[in-house]
């Protein structure tokens, strides 16, 4: 399994947010990130195990073992919206029209 330390973690959502603000140039709606939270969970398993027996002149020898590794990732982004067109207020998305999709 192949890991990722945690610095190459952050630098790797560094150039995800520098690709994202470089798509986002000339767009309407502005996305800011106020807040982002990464959890980062860690499990190591290692057991093992041994048997064996002699019967009859015969040796029978069991030998068994185990082990994993289980990585997760989890990040939470809080982003603000901004529309630009209006001056970087916050957007509104309304119709003034009443009644639902399916009625149309």
């Amino acid at each position: 399994m192949a890991s990722i330390g945690l610095a190459a973690a952050i630098e790797e959502l560094r150039q995800e947010l520098y690709q994202a603000q470089d798509l986002g140039v000339g767009q309407q709606f502005a996305f800011g990130v106020e807040e982002a939270e990464l959890e980062l969970l860690l499990e190591l398993r290692d057991s093992g195990s041994g048997e064996g027996r002699f019967t009859f002149g015969v040796a029978t020898v069991g030998v068994g073992g185990e082990h994993s590794t289980v990585r997760t990732h989890k990040l939470t982004l809080r982003l603000s919206v901004r529309d630009r067109a209006a001056g970087g207020s916050s957007p509104e998305i309304s119709d003034g029209a009443v009644g639902s999709w399916e009625e149309e």
